[in-house]
């Protein structure tokens, strides 16, 4: 039985795009993007194991992590909070959930490893997503998501986003592409 100890700090830092010390303590095993209505945009494993069923796993934790997303969603429709926390924990990961005010939903999947995970470095992290995110599709050739809700947002096919979040994981030169 693993326990998962998380601290809260009520103070902000503002968004790294490298991690700290601290964070680097922090195993990203995933980092996922997924749009308004559950659809992947951007989804990469970061674990040694690649391929096959080590990829659909991390396609599973990312769709598992939308059905807390919704319950969360419900409960509190006027949260100023974007930051959701951990939303569920397996017997060798913790699934950690982050919702921007359009609704695009960003999961990020840590090993569990014997040390505290503190709010403070998933929130930054999740912070440089979104600047990352935020980046992308501020690009004028960017091609986003129409306002018509019967058509899925394109995946993000961009090297710069998914190089941005390589430098985020932390990834080793085997797992970048």
């Amino acid at each position: 039985m693993v326990s998962i100890v998380t601290l809260s700090s009520g103070v902000d830092h503002g968004a790294q795009l490298l991690p700290t010390s601290s964070q680097a303590s922090l195993r990203i095993l995933s980092i996922a993007v997924l749009g308004k209505h559950g659809n992947p945009l951007f989804l990469k494993g970061y674990s040694t194991r690649r391929g096959g069923e080590a990829d659909l796993k991390w396609h599973y934790a990312a769709h598992t992590a939308l059905d807390f997303f919704e319950e969360r969603e419900m409960a509190a429709a006027k949260t100023t909070d974007s930051y959701l926390g951990l939303l569920y924990a397996m017997e060798d990961y913790a699934v950690y959930g982050y919702q921007t005010n359009t609704r695009i939903k960003f999961v990020l999947v840590i090993a569990l490893v014997d040390a505290v995970v503190r709010d403070l470095d998933v929130k930054t992290i999740f912070r440089a997503i979104h600047n990352a995110y935020i980046a992308h599709i501020s690009n004028p050739f960017t091609q986003v998501a129409s306002e018509n809700p019967a058509t899925l947002a394109p995946p993000i096919r961009s090297i710069k986003f998914s190089t941005a979040m390589d430098d985020i994981a932390g990834a080793p030169a085997y797992v970048k592409e």
